[in-house]
């Protein structure tokens, strides 16, 4: 009770300083202020962004204690800390004082008073200590060895050794996260925690006794943080892992949580917001497990293998029940294999971390540092390679709501009926679950709706693994998903409609994962610049067939002509979207872009739109639509693909009003997550009978994709 109401009251007092201080005053407001900081974390350049229709560069962002803000010729002395995002590039490191021009926003980060946004250059006007300088120096070395080798082993290394994963490519990122192996490099002291224990098993044959071995083991991890960089996540690494170096020595469960609880209060006292921290969190629940889980694991394991395989199995086993729950609250899905994955990669984490340790301390001497850095990249290629596996292995995605209930009813029917009832409530409840999901697209399927967010991707089947992708949505990884849940294997063309990146961004990659023919777009040049490609210019007129596929395109025309601003993200490149007519397996398909009302217009004065079965409906079901358009094509099945929640207010109600009232089944992405559509030819009349299959987006539904 004492150790929760002193924490109470740093949390509180930390939250008061952060609320109450002179920066709140000055946030939100659009002059800028002139800030005096000292950088505290090691600057990371973020990714490109899509906000809404159009790509945002990615920014420089490192966290920052100011000691003075100057607004107005005025100064004030103040001492909190602020996330900075720069739009420049730096080569700041932690310790530097630095003077940064901004505007002072609202920052979601709990830890943080404020976000400073600068689009100028940040002044150096005093570094940080020598010793600062020369870590930074060694780290900035070892990742430009590294770099050399130019695949994602070598970029693997310095995540593995010194958490720096500034060398990976955002696809290699995301197979880490689907293969669950994301804690090697992301979640340092998960990684600590295992490879700590790993390291004190292997010194066992070499130095039998405890205590001596302890002192060993302590050594190389004391070493490794001064090496490193004593950053609050590596310190939080050595801390745990020191935890489970204490509980190896002294062979007493009871012990172990007593020093586990004593290192998580003692961080959080340190620092309260470590709570809110994903890292922390991991961190413990990969150190749980390792004193908890795996020993029991060990012993069951060692009946059927060698009591050092065993023990090998049973700790990367441990560490990923633990922090399985924690990691789809996290990121909503996990690799059904990943406890597999970790398996197999296991034997190779001790031996790239010990190697590639030597090799950073041995760097100025060129022949032994490529003597050790040479079998380490081997190791960690095959690291990459089951990371690749993740790509064709099914995903468990399941909502956090979803995760909590499940496991809270769990527990009270074991409590109460024991192990045996809890198996068959879990197995009917799962099997009940996955079967519309495993399900879904069907077998018959000729369209899916992705559902890729606030953007469009519309896939049309053209059999045998082949589709063509009308606009590729906002998200790479959102996109992949879908082609992968629908066996897509080959894009023999891909449609870009405009460009707005929510219809074009998705596409980045995509040749690296599926095979990928012609693009066609409507001539914006940041289609081909940011796919970076040869990109064929469609016009009107033009028509093609695929695989007994016929595509008209009825829009964009030659006429260079200014249209009427109708507000958002740009009326003028929307009604330049491609509009194409698609005729397939005898249905009338109508896929618009952004088109907005007077294009709508022209389309329905110029072209008979009466036969639609299929609608696309224009611009996410934005307000500006056209109802004469809209009732001439009268389609049977409307498709809205739309993200939850926009600040858009799409799709607007009076037009799915409209749709409905004109006979149309509207489906929206935002509730029914991914749509299929299908249709046969009714032999009792002329006319198609169109079925559809949604996974919805209700709290509860378990997603095996």
């Amino acid at each position: 009770m004492l150790s929760i109401a002193v924490g109470g009251i740093i949390f509180g007092i930390h939250v008061a300083t952060l609320h109450h201080n002179l920066i709140s005053k000055y946030i939100g407001r659009d002059s800028e202020v002139l800030i005096n900081a000292v950088v505290t974390t090691e600057p990371k350049q973020q990714l490109e962004r899509v906000r809404g229709s159009h790509l945002q560069p990615g920014k420089v962002s490192f966290l920052a204690r100011t000691v003075t803000l100057k607004i107005d010729d005025n100064n004030f002395y103040v001492r909190v800390p602020i996330r900075v995002l720069s739009s420049r590039k730096t080569n700041v490191i932690t310790g530097d004082k630095i003077l940064v021009k901004g505007v002072l926003i609202k920052s979601s980060e709990k830890r943080v008073a404020a976000m400073l946004i600068s689009s100028e250059n940040i002044a150096l006007y005093s570094q940080a200590h020598a010793y600062m300088k020369f870590l930074a120096a060694v780290r900035a070395k070892y990742r430009h060895e590294l770099a050399k080798f130019g695949d994602e082993a070598g970029a693997l290394i310095p995540g593995i050794i010194i958490g720096d994963t500034t060398l990976q490519t955002s696809g290699f990122t995301d197979q880490m996260k689907r293969a669950g192996l994301s804690h090697l490099t992301a979640v340092s002291g998960a990684n600590f925690a295992i490879v700590s224990s790993l390291v004190f098993f292997l010194f066992r044959r070499v130095i039998p006794r405890i205590i001596p071995r302890l002192i060993v083991t302590a050594g190389f991890l004391t070493l490794f943080l001064l090496l490193v960089r004593p950053s609050p996540s590596v310190l939080r690494a050595g801390v745990m892992a020191a935890v489970i170096l204490a509980a190896r020595a002294s062979g007493n469960s009871q012990n172990s949580a007593a020093a586990l609880a004593t290192a998580i209060s003692t961080l959080l006292l340190v620092d309260p917001f470590q709570a809110l921290e994903p890292g922390f969190i991991l961190s413990v629940l990969a150190t749980s497990g390792l004193l908890f889980i795996a020993p029991h694991l060990s012993r069951r394991f060692a009946r059927l293998l060698p009591e050092s395989v065993a023990e090998v199995v049973a700790v990367p086993c441990a560490a990923t029940i633990a922090c399985t729950p924690y990691l789809l609250v996290l990121s909503g899905e996990v690799s059904a294999l990943s406890i597999v994955f970790n398996i197999l990669v296991a034997p190779v984490v001790a031996p790239i971390t010990i190697l590639g340790f030597l090799a950073l301390l041995l760097m100025p001497l060129e022949i032994l540092h490529t003597l050790l850095i040479w079998p380490a990249h081997l190791f960690a290629t095959w690291i990459t390679r089951v990371a690749s596996w993740s790509e064709a292995s099914p995903t468990l995605g399941v909502n956090p709501v979803a995760l909590i209930v499940s496991a809270t009813v769990s527990y009270l029917i074991f409590r109460k009926f024991g192990f045996r009832s809890l198996f068959i409530i879990t197995f009917l409840t799962f099997g009940l679950a996955l079967i519309p999901r495993s399900t879904f697209p069907g077998s018959n399927w000729r369209i899916v709706q992705c559902d890729i967010g606030q953007g469009d991707a519309l896939l049309l089947n053209l059999g045998g693994g082949d589709a063509i992708l009308f606009d590729a949505g906002p998200d790479p990884r959102a996109l992949s998903k879908c082609l992968k849940r629908a066996g897509i294997k080959r894009l023999p063309l891909i449609i870009i409609s405009h460009g707005h990146a929510d219809h074009y961004f998705g596409a980045q990659g995509l040749s690296s994962r599926f095979k990928v023919g012609e693009i066609w777009s409507n001539g914006n040049p940041q289609v081909s610049t940011a796919l970076d490609r040869e990109i064929l210019n469609i016009r009107q007129g033009m028509s093609a067939t695929i695989a007994g596929a016929s595509i008209e395109i009825l829009w964009p025309n030659q006429e260079n002509r200014t249209f009427q601003s109708l507000g958002g993200d740009g009326s003028q490149e929307n009604n330049q979207s491609i509009v194409a007519l698609v005729k397939w397996n005898g249905a009338r398909i109508l896929i618009t872009g952004d088109i907005e009302p007077e294009v709508q217009a022209r389309l329905s004065q110029d072209y008979d739109l009466s036969d639609v079965d299929i609608l696309k409906v224009p611009h996410h079901g934005s307000r500006f639509q056209d109802q004469e358009f809209l009732v001439e094509t009268s389609p049977e099945v409307a498709l809205v693909s739309v993200g939850a929640g926009n600040s858009y207010g799409h799709p607007n109600v009076e037009l799915l009003k409209t749709l409905q009232s004109i006979g149309a089944r509207v489906f929206r992405t935002d509730q029914d997550g991914p749509i299929s559509v299908a249709w046969r030819f009714d032999d009792r009349a002329t006319r198609y009978i169109f079925t559809t299959r949604t996974m919805r987006k209700e709290w509860w539904p378990i997603q095996w994709l």
